[in-house]
């Protein structure tokens, strides 16, 4: 009887722990290393912009990544558009990208158009990609205020860092779609629509978690099986 009971006993721990796992897979922001995608840095007073993990200085709390320029280790770093033929492809297979439910982008223009769909940003799994349109003066602006396009709607779009002298990365929230939730996402890119208005990427975040494997039905009936002796 002390057997069976001991046995029953680290059962249920084991039960407990494999639950408490699944339940406490809380969403959790996952950054991206975009090092060997920047192609320059970034122009005007470049030093005052930041490096490395940050959540910027506008209050929005979502961390990214910031690659520094690969002229100036103290600069901040971008990609621009047309230094690579108007098309980046991220390479996501290496981190563990299942159950995401947003993903975020530091994405400004070096100029844009207003009403315009300057570039178009896809997040692909194996089977399945979905595609954003990222339209002047609605939901993405320039890195530089007071020039071209500079309005932006709160709900898509928001300051996440501004320098003080007239720069700014702005935040790009992305929804994704629910059936994304059971699969690993490995790719992101941007292809630019209108020539002239370079996209320029700063940084690249996801939000979620994956979900602990809960035992099967045959694993529990082994586990709770009885015990003889």
């Amino acid at each position: 009887m002390k057997k069976f009971v001991r046995l029953l006993t680290v059962t249920f721990a084991v039960l407990s722990a494999a639950l408490s796992s699944t339940a406490n897979a809380a969403p959790a922001y996952t950054t991206i290393d975009l090092d060997n995608h920047v192609t320059r840095g970034i122009t005007i007073n470049p030093d005052t912009m930041p490096i490395g993990q940050s959540t910027g200085n506008q209050g929005t709390d979502i961390p990214f990544d910031l690659s520094a320029s690969p002229l100036n280790a103290s600069h901040s770093g971008i990609w621009l558009a047309s230094d690579t033929g108007g098309v980046l492809t991220v390479d996501l297979s290496a981190y563990d990208l299942t159950g995401q439910t947003y993903f975020y982008a530091l994405l400004n223009n070096f100029y844009g158009t207003s009403g315009v769909n300057e570039y178009n940003v896809t997040i692909s799994t194996l089977t399945q990609s979905v595609t954003y349109q990222s339209i002047g003066n609605y939901d993405t602006r320039d890195y530089n205020s007071s020039t071209w396009t500079n309005g932006v709607l709160a709900s898509t779009t928001t300051p996440w860092y501004d320098n003080g002298i007239g720069q700014r990365y702005d935040v790009r929230t992305f929804a994704l779609p629910s059936s994304f939730a059971d699969e690993a996402i490995i790719s992101f890119s941007i292809t630019q629509v209108n020539s002239r208005d370079s996209a320029a990427l700063a940084g690249l975040t996801f939000y979620g978690s994956s979900v602990a494997a809960v035992p099967e039905p045959e694993t529990y009936a082994m586990l709770l099986g009885p015990v003889w002796g």
